[in-house]
Protein backbone atom coordinates (compact mmCIF):
# COMPACT_ATOMS: atom_id res chain seq x y z
CA UNK A 1 0.00 0.00 0.00
CA UNK A 2 2.74 2.35 0.75
CA UNK A 3 4.24 1.23 -2.56
CA UNK A 4 1.97 2.60 -4.35
CA UNK A 5 1.25 5.56 -2.02
CA UNK A 6 4.18 6.54 -3.14
CA UNK A 7 4.23 5.80 -6.82
CA UNK A 8 1.17 7.34 -6.99
CA UNK A 9 2.90 10.76 -5.74
CA UNK A 10 5.93 10.51 -8.33
CA UNK A 11 3.03 10.35 -11.02
CA UNK A 12 1.35 13.13 -9.67
CA UNK A 13 4.90 15.36 -9.75
CA UNK A 14 5.50 14.34 -13.13
CA UNK A 15 2.92 15.05 -14.24
CA UNK A 16 2.73 18.91 -12.37
CA UNK A 17 6.05 19.28 -13.83
CA UNK A 18 5.14 18.05 -16.93
CA UNK A 19 2.24 20.29 -17.29
CA UNK A 20 4.55 23.36 -15.82
CA UNK A 21 6.86 22.81 -18.61
CA UNK A 22 4.50 23.06 -21.43
CA UNK A 23 2.69 25.78 -19.85
CA UNK A 24 6.16 27.34 -20.13
CA UNK A 25 6.71 26.72 -23.77
CA UNK A 26 3.32 27.48 -24.45
CA UNK A 27 3.18 30.62 -22.85
CA UNK A 28 -0.25 29.77 -21.46
CA UNK A 29 -1.77 28.10 -18.30
CA UNK A 30 -2.15 24.58 -18.53
CA UNK A 31 -4.24 22.77 -16.01
CA UNK A 32 -2.93 24.54 -13.36
CA UNK A 33 -2.49 28.41 -12.79
CA UNK A 34 -3.22 31.25 -9.86
CA UNK A 35 -4.43 34.66 -9.48
CA UNK A 36 -2.40 37.28 -9.43
CA UNK A 37 -5.14 40.21 -8.43
CA UNK A 38 -7.90 40.58 -5.89
CA UNK A 39 -10.46 40.77 -8.69
CA UNK A 40 -12.36 37.40 -7.75
CA UNK A 41 -11.89 37.57 -4.22
CA UNK A 42 -13.20 35.97 -1.97
CA UNK A 43 -13.63 33.06 -4.13
CA UNK A 44 -10.30 32.96 -5.88
CA UNK A 45 -8.07 35.38 -3.61
CA UNK A 46 -4.74 37.14 -5.18
CA UNK A 47 -1.81 33.70 -4.18
CA UNK A 48 -4.04 31.12 -4.87
CA UNK A 49 -3.54 28.34 -7.24
CA UNK A 50 -6.58 26.68 -8.69
CA UNK A 51 -6.69 23.57 -11.16
CA UNK A 52 -8.83 23.71 -14.88
CA UNK A 53 -10.06 22.19 -17.41
CA UNK A 54 -8.27 22.98 -20.36
CA UNK A 55 -11.00 21.24 -22.89
CA UNK A 56 -13.90 23.31 -21.84
CA UNK A 57 -14.33 26.10 -24.08
CA UNK A 58 -17.02 28.03 -22.65
CA UNK A 59 -19.96 27.37 -20.17
CA UNK A 60 -23.32 28.83 -18.43
CA UNK A 61 -23.70 32.09 -16.86
CA UNK A 62 -21.71 31.45 -13.34
CA UNK A 63 -19.02 29.41 -14.40
CA UNK A 64 -15.68 30.59 -13.85
CA UNK A 65 -13.37 30.75 -17.24
CA UNK A 66 -9.45 31.32 -17.85
CA UNK A 67 -9.72 33.79 -21.01
CA UNK A 68 -7.08 36.09 -22.74
CA UNK A 69 -7.40 39.42 -23.20
CA UNK A 70 -5.12 42.04 -24.34
CA UNK A 71 -3.44 42.60 -21.39
CA UNK A 72 -2.69 39.12 -20.11
CA UNK A 73 -4.84 36.07 -18.75
CA UNK A 74 -7.35 36.43 -16.81
CA UNK A 75 -9.81 34.43 -14.54
CA UNK A 76 -13.00 35.61 -14.33
CA UNK A 77 -16.61 35.21 -13.76
CA UNK A 78 -19.22 34.83 -16.83
CA UNK A 79 -21.65 37.48 -16.21
CA UNK A 80 -23.49 37.04 -19.33
CA UNK A 81 -24.15 35.04 -22.43
CA UNK A 82 -25.00 36.76 -25.78
CA UNK A 83 -24.25 35.82 -29.48
CA UNK A 84 -20.99 37.63 -29.97
CA UNK A 85 -19.53 35.97 -26.70
CA UNK A 86 -18.98 35.96 -23.10
CA UNK A 87 -19.25 38.76 -20.46
CA UNK A 88 -17.39 38.73 -17.86
CA UNK A 89 -16.63 39.88 -14.26
CA UNK A 90 -14.52 39.82 -11.49
CA UNK A 91 -16.79 38.54 -8.41
CA UNK A 92 -14.61 41.95 -6.27
CA UNK A 93 -15.24 44.06 -8.89
CA UNK A 94 -18.00 46.79 -9.90
CA UNK A 95 -18.67 46.62 -13.09
CA UNK A 96 -17.96 43.85 -15.74
CA UNK A 97 -14.93 43.82 -18.27
CA UNK A 98 -17.09 44.86 -20.78
CA UNK A 99 -18.98 48.15 -19.63
CA UNK A 100 -18.07 51.18 -21.74
CA UNK A 101 -16.81 49.15 -24.47
CA UNK A 102 -13.38 48.91 -22.52
CA UNK A 103 -12.69 45.17 -23.20
CA UNK A 104 -14.26 43.47 -25.92
CA UNK A 105 -16.53 40.33 -25.37
CA UNK A 106 -14.98 36.94 -24.86
CA UNK A 107 -14.52 34.41 -27.39
CA UNK A 108 -14.21 30.42 -26.96
CA UNK A 109 -10.95 31.09 -28.83
CA UNK A 110 -9.60 33.12 -26.23
CA UNK A 111 -10.26 30.50 -23.59
CA UNK A 112 -7.85 28.43 -22.16
CA UNK A 113 -10.16 26.35 -20.06
CA UNK A 114 -12.67 26.34 -17.12
CA UNK A 115 -11.99 26.70 -13.04
CA UNK A 116 -12.51 23.03 -11.73
CA UNK A 117 -15.57 23.27 -9.31
CA UNK A 118 -16.93 20.80 -6.26
CA UNK A 119 -20.35 21.59 -5.28
CA UNK A 120 -20.07 25.48 -6.72
CA UNK A 121 -16.62 26.02 -5.41
CA UNK A 122 -13.79 25.99 -6.76
CA UNK A 123 -10.87 23.69 -6.29
CA UNK A 124 -7.79 25.72 -5.03
CA UNK A 125 -4.55 25.61 -3.06
CA UNK A 126 -4.39 28.89 -0.60
CA UNK A 127 -1.24 30.42 -1.03
CA UNK A 128 0.23 28.23 -3.75
CA UNK A 129 1.09 30.40 -6.27
CA UNK A 130 2.40 32.89 -4.31
CA UNK A 131 5.22 29.55 -3.86
CA UNK A 132 5.07 28.84 -7.24
CA UNK A 133 6.10 33.05 -8.22
CA UNK A 134 8.88 33.15 -5.72
CA UNK A 135 10.19 30.20 -6.84
CA UNK A 136 10.14 31.30 -10.40
CA UNK A 137 11.84 34.75 -9.02
CA UNK A 138 14.86 33.12 -7.61
CA UNK A 139 15.42 30.77 -10.27
CA UNK A 140 17.71 32.81 -11.54
CA UNK A 141 19.31 33.29 -8.38
CA UNK A 142 20.10 29.49 -8.11
CA UNK A 143 21.44 29.29 -11.62
CA UNK A 144 23.80 32.65 -10.57
CA UNK A 145 25.13 30.14 -6.93
CA UNK A 146 25.58 27.32 -9.39
CA UNK A 147 27.34 28.71 -11.52
CA UNK A 148 29.98 29.95 -8.79
CA UNK A 149 29.89 26.74 -7.10
CA UNK A 150 30.96 24.99 -10.33
CA UNK A 151 33.45 27.61 -11.23
CA UNK A 152 34.76 27.15 -7.88
CA UNK A 153 35.06 23.86 -8.63
CA UNK A 154 37.00 23.87 -11.73
CA UNK A 155 39.46 26.38 -10.29
CA UNK A 156 40.54 24.18 -7.90
CA UNK A 157 40.68 20.81 -9.53
CA UNK A 158 42.06 21.99 -12.84
CA UNK A 159 45.43 22.16 -12.00
CA UNK A 160 48.13 19.29 -12.16
CA UNK A 161 46.08 17.20 -14.22
CA UNK A 162 49.42 16.05 -16.30
CA UNK A 163 51.12 15.07 -13.29
CA UNK A 164 48.69 12.25 -12.59
CA UNK A 165 48.77 10.63 -15.87
CA UNK A 166 50.87 8.26 -15.45
CA UNK A 167 49.57 6.87 -12.10
CA UNK A 168 47.40 4.43 -13.03
CA UNK A 169 46.05 3.36 -9.31
CA UNK A 170 46.54 5.62 -5.82
CA UNK A 171 46.25 3.64 -2.19
CA UNK A 172 45.02 7.25 -1.03
CA UNK A 173 42.83 10.17 -2.00
CA UNK A 174 44.88 12.87 -1.04
CA UNK A 175 42.81 16.12 0.13
CA UNK A 176 45.06 19.35 0.33
CA UNK A 177 44.91 22.33 2.84
CA UNK A 178 44.67 24.75 -0.20
CA UNK A 179 42.06 22.49 -2.02
CA UNK A 180 39.59 22.19 1.24
CA UNK A 181 40.30 26.56 1.87
CA UNK A 182 39.46 26.68 -1.84
CA UNK A 183 36.34 24.61 -1.86
CA UNK A 184 35.10 26.34 1.66
CA UNK A 185 35.74 29.86 0.30
CA UNK A 186 33.18 28.77 -3.01
CA UNK A 187 30.98 27.47 -0.53
CA UNK A 188 31.17 30.83 1.41
CA UNK A 189 31.23 33.29 -1.33
CA UNK A 190 27.88 31.17 -2.80
CA UNK A 191 25.94 31.16 0.40
CA UNK A 192 26.56 34.58 0.84
CA UNK A 193 25.09 35.27 -2.55
CA UNK A 194 22.29 33.24 -1.97
CA UNK A 195 21.54 34.25 1.56
CA UNK A 196 21.58 38.09 0.39
CA UNK A 197 19.22 37.25 -2.88
CA UNK A 198 16.63 35.34 -0.81
CA UNK A 199 16.33 38.44 1.35
CA UNK A 200 15.06 40.61 -1.74
CA UNK A 201 11.22 41.08 -1.81
CA UNK A 202 7.84 42.77 -2.86
CA UNK A 203 5.66 44.72 -1.09
CA UNK A 204 2.19 45.18 -2.67
CA UNK A 205 -1.37 46.17 -2.91
CA UNK A 206 -4.23 46.30 -4.87
CA UNK A 207 -7.36 48.70 -5.48
CA UNK A 208 -9.99 49.20 -8.03
CA UNK A 209 -10.59 52.06 -10.27
CA UNK A 210 -14.64 52.15 -10.46
CA UNK A 211 -17.29 54.56 -10.63
CA UNK A 212 -18.45 53.72 -6.97
CA UNK A 213 -15.47 55.37 -5.63
CA UNK A 214 -15.29 56.15 -1.95
CA UNK A 215 -18.05 53.71 -1.21
CA UNK A 216 -15.43 50.95 0.14
CA UNK A 217 -11.80 50.88 1.44
CA UNK A 218 -9.30 50.62 -1.69
CA UNK A 219 -12.14 51.91 -4.33
CA UNK A 220 -11.14 55.14 -6.48
CA UNK A 221 -12.64 57.26 -9.01
CA UNK A 222 -11.09 56.91 -12.48
CA UNK A 223 -8.73 59.90 -12.66
CA UNK A 224 -8.03 60.29 -9.57
CA UNK A 225 -5.14 60.16 -7.17
CA UNK A 226 -4.00 58.69 -3.99
CA UNK A 227 -0.91 57.89 -1.63
CA UNK A 228 -0.04 54.15 0.14
CA UNK A 229 2.68 53.87 2.64
CA UNK A 230 4.48 50.63 2.78
CA UNK A 231 7.32 49.88 5.76
CA UNK A 232 10.52 49.03 4.50
CA UNK A 233 12.34 46.41 7.63
CA UNK A 234 15.34 45.62 8.62
CA UNK A 235 15.57 42.82 11.08
CA UNK A 236 19.04 42.22 10.83
CA UNK A 237 20.93 43.71 13.74
CA UNK A 238 23.71 45.56 11.13
CA UNK A 239 22.75 48.22 8.55
CA UNK A 240 21.86 47.10 4.85
CA UNK A 241 21.43 49.68 2.20
CA UNK A 242 17.90 49.52 0.36
CA UNK A 243 16.69 49.81 -3.38
CA UNK A 244 12.81 50.08 -4.13
CA UNK A 245 11.48 49.86 -7.71
CA UNK A 246 7.56 50.68 -8.31
CA UNK A 247 5.86 48.21 -11.03
CA UNK A 248 2.61 49.49 -11.48
CA UNK A 249 0.63 51.65 -13.84
CA UNK A 250 0.85 55.23 -12.97
CA UNK A 251 2.51 55.37 -9.65
CA UNK A 252 5.65 56.49 -8.48
CA UNK A 253 7.54 56.76 -4.99
CA UNK A 254 8.27 60.79 -3.55
CA UNK A 255 10.24 60.07 -0.72
CA UNK A 256 13.65 58.06 -2.05
CA UNK A 257 14.04 55.19 -4.43
CA UNK A 258 17.43 53.95 -2.53
CA UNK A 259 18.25 54.87 1.29
CA UNK A 260 20.28 53.25 4.58
CA UNK A 261 18.59 51.22 7.14
CA UNK A 262 20.56 50.67 10.67
CA UNK A 263 19.78 46.72 12.37
CA UNK A 264 16.34 46.62 13.92
CA UNK A 265 14.88 49.88 12.43
CA UNK A 266 12.19 50.52 9.58
CA UNK A 267 11.35 53.16 7.11
CA UNK A 268 8.24 54.73 5.03
CA UNK A 269 8.10 54.51 1.80
CA UNK A 270 5.29 56.54 -0.23
CA UNK A 271 3.86 55.34 -3.31
CA UNK A 272 1.89 58.26 -5.40
CA UNK A 273 -0.91 56.39 -7.31
CA UNK A 274 -2.66 57.85 -10.73
CA UNK A 275 -5.82 55.99 -11.10
CA UNK A 276 -6.81 54.37 -14.67
CA UNK A 277 -9.40 55.50 -17.18
CA UNK A 278 -10.22 51.67 -17.08
CA UNK A 279 -12.54 50.20 -14.24
CA UNK A 280 -11.18 47.25 -12.90
CA UNK A 281 -8.64 45.82 -10.14
CA UNK A 282 -5.00 47.11 -10.57
CA UNK A 283 -1.81 45.56 -8.39
CA UNK A 284 0.99 47.66 -7.42
CA UNK A 285 4.21 45.94 -6.60
CA UNK A 286 7.36 47.79 -5.17
CA UNK A 287 10.46 45.27 -4.99
CA UNK A 288 12.58 45.61 -2.69
CA UNK A 289 16.47 44.53 -2.60
CA UNK A 290 18.53 44.99 0.49
CA UNK A 291 22.96 44.73 0.47
CA UNK A 292 24.66 45.02 3.81
CA UNK A 293 26.17 47.78 3.89
CA UNK A 294 30.09 47.08 3.97
CA UNK A 295 30.47 49.12 0.74
CA UNK A 296 29.74 52.60 -0.27
CA UNK A 297 26.39 53.45 -0.84
CA UNK A 298 27.38 55.23 -3.84
CA UNK A 299 28.98 52.49 -5.51
CA UNK A 300 26.34 50.10 -4.67
CA UNK A 301 23.87 52.44 -6.09
CA UNK A 302 26.22 52.64 -9.38
CA UNK A 303 26.20 49.02 -10.07
CA UNK A 304 22.71 48.84 -9.16
CA UNK A 305 21.52 51.24 -11.94
CA UNK A 306 23.73 48.78 -14.36
CA UNK A 307 21.71 45.59 -12.85
CA UNK A 308 21.02 44.80 -9.82
CA UNK A 309 23.03 41.91 -9.69
CA UNK A 310 26.17 43.91 -10.69
CA UNK A 311 26.77 44.33 -6.73
CA UNK A 312 27.03 41.03 -5.94
CA UNK A 313 29.99 40.73 -8.27
CA UNK A 314 31.63 43.30 -6.02
CA UNK A 315 30.67 42.01 -2.61
CA UNK A 316 32.27 38.38 -4.29
CA UNK A 317 35.51 40.24 -5.08
CA UNK A 318 35.66 41.79 -1.56
CA UNK A 319 34.87 38.60 0.31
CA UNK A 320 37.41 37.25 -1.67
CA UNK A 321 40.23 39.25 -1.26
CA UNK A 322 39.52 38.77 2.23
CA UNK A 323 39.84 35.04 2.53
CA UNK A 324 42.49 34.98 0.06
CA UNK A 325 44.37 37.34 2.69
CA UNK A 326 43.26 34.88 5.61
CA UNK A 327 44.60 32.31 3.95
CA UNK A 328 48.11 34.23 3.54
CA UNK A 329 48.48 35.59 6.70
CA UNK A 330 47.20 32.18 8.61
CA UNK A 331 50.32 30.43 6.32
CA UNK A 332 48.06 27.56 5.93
CA UNK A 333 50.65 24.28 4.58
CA UNK A 334 50.04 22.90 1.46
CA UNK A 335 50.28 19.48 2.95
CA UNK A 336 47.77 16.58 3.23
CA UNK A 337 44.68 16.82 5.36
CA UNK A 338 43.42 13.76 5.50
CA UNK A 339 43.48 10.08 3.28
CA UNK A 340 41.11 8.18 2.33
CA UNK A 341 42.08 4.11 0.97
CA UNK A 342 40.87 3.82 -2.11
CA UNK A 343 41.74 0.20 -2.05
CA UNK A 344 39.54 -2.36 -0.20
CA UNK A 345 39.14 -6.28 -0.06
CA UNK A 346 36.12 -8.03 0.44
CA UNK A 347 35.79 -9.32 3.77
CA UNK A 348 35.34 -12.56 2.04
CA UNK A 349 38.87 -12.40 0.82
CA UNK A 350 40.01 -11.47 4.38
CA UNK A 351 38.74 -14.18 6.02
CA UNK A 352 40.10 -16.86 3.12
CA UNK A 353 43.42 -15.05 4.06
CA UNK A 354 43.57 -14.16 0.41
CA UNK A 355 46.48 -11.44 -0.10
Amino acid sequence: MRRIVENMAVALMLLFLTVSVAGFLLDRPVLVSYAYSDSMTPTIDRGDLFFMNPFAKGGDVGGIIVFHRRDGWTVHRIFAVSDGGYVTKGDHNVATDQQDGIYPLVKPSDIAGKVVTISGHPLVIRGGGDLIESARKHLMNVYAVAVFLLLGAFLTFSGGGKKRRGRRKRKFIRVRAKTLYALLSVGLIAGFIFVTVASWGTLAFSYSSTLAGGQREGWYLPGSSFQRNLTVENSAVYPFHYFVEERGKGTGITNGRSFRLGGRSSRNVTVDVKVPADTRVYRVEVSVRSYPAVLPGSLVGALYDVNPYLPLAAYSVELALILLAFYRLADIADGDVFRIRTRRRSLLSKLMGDG
